[in-house]
């Protein structure tokens, strides 16, 4: 007994020797913190107390992961700009400041990844290429502005290539645009049926009857959420439980059903090409039942939404009445008027929205852009146009070497994990070429070079180098999915 109390005594001194040095640091923070906040109070009032309340609220947002930040941001791009009160930013740029304060905490902590990706050099030389036309274009009050988001979107892609150093991180990344825009379709039906949408079978289809969400227009909103397709078809083919490979299969299906009652002739034949290659290109087990299950979706989707989706098509007999087509018409005839104009530099990134109408041809051939006044923004339409329009056929170029190297490199990462059996690497490439099939098919049509959603394909692309994942050897090396399984088990 008496070694017994012994050795409980001798137990008890260590535990209180150890923890001496926490409660005295304890004291020394709370004695400082006190001091801190009478001293600014005392000699600061109110602002004392609010710089105190901002310094602790920066520390906060400093030591959270960086997605904390990412999931609002990425709410709020579902809404049209929305200003705060008396500040001359809208609310997604604070919350990206916010997610950029986090990020620097999370770097700072040694949390990142160093990208070791040869899709970088060219993403910089299109953002420098872009960001110098648009502070040199015709109109510097809008390029300004243009070029500022330019910078704003490279920077996010960089920070967010450098937080996904693990099959986790990507997986979280994947849920978090799976998930918000599930919610986001979920008020899409909630549109549809008061608007009226699934009984819209015959009579003229016009907004009044087409969903559009939070978007500035139909094409938009329909566009936003097919977007997220690719990402839930890679969580169905990764993750690992059954139940969640099943739910976010069935949430991108259900995005889809949704995406189709935008009545957008574009968003129909997107809904159907993502259908496609999701099912074709990713790996995964059970083909046959996918198809299947692809074809219930169809015939489901057909049986409510097909009616409307008839009705729309057929209006392409009527496309000279058509306002959206004759929209885009007379875009394509200034543009080209620019491009004949100032065909190798362009007018500058963002500069045709005030110039446009400089560029009206000389026969007047648009149908009614030649009667709107000057002082009128217009957006050029059509992606390609726009880029070769505002950054002339240097930034085509630009822009489409850019393009082939994504291409070339997801590719060989393709090719390598096929060769090397490795699944996530080869889903992983699968789904930048999706997301960047869909980005490209929908440029003929939409000014999609500045979607935020783009750049947001492109923390993936920067992943696609064979460093990012394994080494010559064959060895997993920093980044690779197989080596974060076994360390990086604390944080996404």
């Amino acid at each position: 007994m008496a070694n017994v109390q012994a050795q409980m005594h001798t137990s008890l001194g260590k535990i209180e020797s150890s923890a001496l040095p926490c409660l005295l640091a304890t004291g020394v923070f709370v004695f400082a913190l006190t001091a801190s906040v009478f001293l600014a109070v005392r000699f600061g009032g109110m602002l004392g107390l609010a710089a105190i309340v901002g310094v602790a609220t920066l520390s906060l947002v400093v030591a959270v992961h960086p997605f904390i930040f990412f999931v609002p941001y990425f709410v709020a791009l579902f809404f049209a700009d929305t200003r705060l009160p008396g500040l001359p930013v809208s609310a997604n740029q604070m919350i990206a400041l916010l997610f950029a304060a986090s990020w620097i905490g999370y770097f700072l902590r040694g949390r990142c990844q160093w990208l070791h990706s040869r899709v970088l050099p060219w993403l910089t030389l299109m953002t420098l290429y872009f960001t110098v036309s648009a502070l040199t274009g015709e109109s510097p009050p809008h390029g300004q502005i243009l070029a500022r988001y330019v910078v704003i979107y490279y920077a996010i892609a960089v920070m967010l290539a450098m937080c996904l150093r693990s099959d986790r991180a990507i997986l979280a990344y994947a849920w978090i645009i799976v998930a918000i825009t599930f919610l986001m379709a979920v008020g899409g039906l909630v549109e549809a049926l008061q608007r009226g949408t699934f009984t819209a079978f015959g009579g003229k289809i016009t907004d009044a009857v087409r969903v559009k969400g939070a978007a500035s227009t139909a094409n938009v909103y329909g566009w936003n959420l097919v977007f997220a397709f690719p990402f839930a078809f890679f969580i169905f083919t990764q993750a690992r439980a059954k139940f969640w490979r099943l739910v976010a299969l069935g949430m991108g299906l259900f995005i889809l059903f949704v995406a189709l009652l935008t009545l957008s002739r574009q968003t129909v034949v997107l809904v159907g090409l993502q259908l496609v290659l999701c099912a074709r290109l990713f790996h995964y087990a059970g083909r046959r039942r996918m198809l299947v299950v692809i074809a219930i979706f169809l015939a489901l989707g057909g049986a409510l939404a097909a009616p409307a989706i008839i009705a729309r098509f057929l209006s392409v007999t009527q496309l000279s009445r058509d306002y959206s087509y004759l929209e885009r018409r007379d875009s394509a005839i200034i543009c080209l008027e620019v491009i004949k104009a100032r065909p190798i530099f362009g007018v500058g990134l963002g500069s045709y929205t005030a110039v446009w109408r400089n560029y009206l041809p000389p026969d007047y051939r648009t149908f009614f852009a030649q009667y709107i006044e000057a002082s009128r923004p217009r957006v050029p339409d059509e992606g390609y146009l726009q880029i070769t329009a505002e950054g002339g056929f240097v930034g085509l170029a630009i822009f489409l070497v850019f393009v082939g190297v994504v291409f070339i490199h997801t590719l060989r990462v393709r090719r390598e994990a096929i060769v090397r059996n490795d699944s996530f690497a080869n889903n992983l490439s699968t789904l930048v070429l999706a997301l960047m099939v869909h980005f490209l098919a929908t440029t003929f049509l939409d000014d999609t070079f500045l979607y935020v959603r783009v750049w947001l394909i492109y923390p993936l692309a920067l992943l696609m180098d064979r460093r990012m994942i394994w080494d010559d050897a064959g060895e997993v090396v920093a980044g690779d999915p197989r080596e974060a399984r076994q360390e990086d088990t604390s944080s996404p």
